[in-house]
């Protein structure tokens, strides 16, 4: 999830003020006059009583107000637009009139006044912080983690616009095999932890390139495969017969899931993505669609405003994030035409989304650029 820096003590005033407000308010009971004064023993066992169990009362309230517990509140955060973060030179892009928007959610520290505040608010959940952060870490490392995941997200956001623009901007060891098809043609030959290096005597670096090569190639051809293989001896060739895409026919296809070993960056335009306190992984989809939108000529939003979460993988992939209800609950009160989230929380989106809030499911980078096409908005050009 992308999250906001909290400070690491809630603010406590307003609690304070009513503890100590209760504690001067208490009224001093006055003794009407006796012919004989009482004596002075049974007037000190009568007074102490009320200002000592004030203080217990006060000190009660006050360490609820400000001890912590080992929960943490996960609130709504902001809602932010993403061109104000995404600065790419570029200067024949002209600027459209559509935006793109990510949301963030608010990690906060949580005492028993806060627990007892956060509760009875729907928008708000309390969680044990081991459900957030790793078993060894603290706030500093959690907020470290959330940073370095921010830092790993960006760069994967932009590898996956220029390698959707043809740009060969990814590159690494080669393409591993993470899963197969029963049904594919690979599945014949390869397994799990296999490294392809070379597709039909081209070599291949990462995952990128064998998408690309196979786009050169048709259904039913016969072709080579330069594979490491996971476990056995030395790189080998094998050979295989590409299959049907399912959702394009005309195209040919491996049945293998695939992803860039050791992944290595090289972008032909300088792009700067300025996050400051915001951290996580979640922002990622939103990137790349604010970075195509600024390499594109056009208007990749038609004009809408459209928030989107979810994390970007390499091969355009859309992952699944924590915190759709606060995420939701943040767009509240901002004007947003299209909700773009990952697939398994479609449901839970559209059942908190405002009712001129059209939410739509993405699975992977296609699946957003469709979305927005079919409102209006352009298509980033392919350049291979």
């Amino acid at each position: 999830m992308c999250t906001t820096a909290a400070p690491d003590r809630p603010t406590t005033t307003r609690q304070m003020t009513s503890v100590n407000t209760v504690e001067t308010s208490v009224p001093v009971r006055r003794e009407p006059p006796r012919s004989t004064p009482p004596r002075a023993p049974l007037r000190r066992r009568r007074w102490w009583p009320v200002p000592a169990g004030v203080a217990v009362a006060a000190s009660v309230g006050v360490g609820a107000a400000v001890v912590p517990l080992p929960l943490l509140a996960i609130s709504p955060g902001s809602v932010v637009d993403v061109a104000g973060l995404v600065s790419v030179e570029h200067p024949e892009v002209v600027d459209g009139n559509g935006r793109f928007y990510l949301t963030t959610v608010r990690l906060s520290p949580v005492t028993v006044l806060g627990a007892v505040q956060a509760w009875i608010r729907p928008e708000v959940d309390v969680v044990g912080r081991d459900v957030v952060m790793p078993a060894g870490v603290d706030a500093d490392g959690l907020r470290q983690l959330n940073l370095d995941q921010m830092s790993a997200s960006k760069r994967q956001a932009l590898g996956v616009a220029f390698e959707a623009l043809g740009y060969d901007a990814v590159s690494g060891d080669g393409a591993e095999v993470v899963d197969l098809s029963p049904e594919g043609p690979a599945s014949q030959v390869l397994r799990p932890g296999d490294l392809i290096v070379g597709l039909a005597g081209t070599a291949v670096t990462s995952h990128h390139d064998v998408l690309r090569l196979l786009a050169e190639q048709r259904p039913g051809r016969r072709v080579q495969l330069d594979i490491d293989p996971a476990d056995g001896p030395g790189p080998r060739t094998v050979e295989v017969v590409l299959a049907h895409d399912r959702e394009a026919p005309e195209r040919a296809q491996l049945g293998a899931i695939l992803r860039t070993r050791r992944p290595r960056f090289d972008f032909p335009v300088d792009v700067d993505i300025h996050t400051e306190r915001i951290g996580g992984s979640s922002a990622g989809l939103a990137f790349t669609l604010e970075a195509l939108d600024a390499l594109t000529e056009g208007d990749l939003t038609g004009g809408r405003r459209v928030a989107a979460t979810g994390t970007i993988e390499l091969d355009g992939s859309v992952g699944e994030v924590g915190g759709v209800t606060q995420k939701v609950a943040a767009l509240e009160h901002h004007p947003i035409d299209v909700l773009l989230v990952p697939e398994p929380e479609l449901d839970r989106a559209k059942a908190l989304a405002g009712p001129g809030v059209r939410v739509e499911p993405v699975d992977d980078l296609g699946d957003a650029l469709r979305v927005l096409a079919e409102g209006g908005g352009v298509t980033p050009p392919r350049r291979w």
